[in-house]
């Protein structure tokens, strides 16, 4: 169980430099009705598409599961999801 304000969860994901990548990877949040907090996606000088998401007090088990979609989309290279706990 997660208390309220308490945890951040960042997704961190490589993906190729393709057009659907960043909405498929939206998607998967989208229709868990989820909103981030942040989200940031940039073009890397080697071709490659960045993509970071936050979201707040997200639990684990819901977390490991998105992740695991995440990394279904061909396009991903790799993805992580990095749950950090802040100070109340």
């Amino acid at each position: 169980m997660v208390m309220k304000g308490n945890s951040r969860t960042r997704f961190s994901v490589q993906a190729e430099l393709e057009t659907s990548t960043l909405s498929r990877v939206l998607e998967l949040f989208t229709i868990r009705g989820m909103v981030c907090d942040t989200l940031s996606a940039r073009k890397t000088n080697d071709g490659l598409q960045w993509i970071e998401l936050d979201c707040s007090d997200l639990e684990d088990q819901h977390a490991t599961v998105l992740l695991n979609k995440i990394r279904q989309i061909i396009t991903v290279r790799s993805a992580q999801a990095e749950t950090t706990l802040l100070a109340s």
